[in-house]
């Protein structure tokens, strides 16, 4: 779910359910499942969660124009990116 993340970030591909899910709520201000937040499905919160920290911290990783300047300004988005520069 981790790779696939960010190979959408990137325009390579469909976002995994979770992301999709995460970035409907955004747009829609609604989880997936009616009832709110206790009757969504166990995990998905998290998943959701996840997926959208790797997505948004890729998406500014990759499109920044001073990678140096822009790990100092964001430590904590950059411990993201390089974990899914381990994963290749």
């Amino acid at each position: 779910m981790i790779r696939a993340a960010a190979q959408y970030a990137e325009g390579k591909g469909p976002p995994p359910p979770p992301l999709r899910y995460a970035l409907q709520a955004q747009v829609y201000h609604a989880l997936p499942e009616a009832g709110g937040l206790r009757d969504q499905p166990a995990r998905l919160l998290n998943q959701m969660a996840a997926c959208y920290n790797v997505y948004a911290a890729w998406k500014e990783f990759r499109f920044a124009s001073n990678k140096v300047e822009w790990k100092k300004a964001h430590p904590e988005l950059w411990e993201i990116a390089k974990e899914v520069l381990k994963l290749g």
